[in-house]
């Protein structure tokens, strides 16, 4: 079993960039390509994409999607 860093924050630092906080540990997100997928469709909305936030470990948006911190984790890359 892999132990990840728990997700601590999270700001759209620009247009479906995140930037992430694992710990202390700072990681960028590009979730552009997941706004195909009918469930993240409407986040394509810049000022809803904005709404993110960190609830329960998990990024979360004001209409509810959800996503997977251990996959934010693996495919982000660490910010130098």
């Amino acid at each position: 079993m892999i132990l990840y860093p728990k997700l601590k924050g999270v700001e759209a630092i620009k247009e479906y960039l995140l930037l992430l906080d694992f710990d202390g540990e700072k990681r960028l997100y590009d979730f552009s390509p997941n706004l195909d997928h009918p469930y993240y469709k409407e986040l394509s909305e810049p000022a809803l994409f904005r709404s993110v936030c960190v609830r329960d470990g998990e990024i979360e948006w004001a209409t509810g999607q959800d996503f997977c911190p251990h996959t934010l984790y693996e495919k982000s890359l660490p910010v130098n």
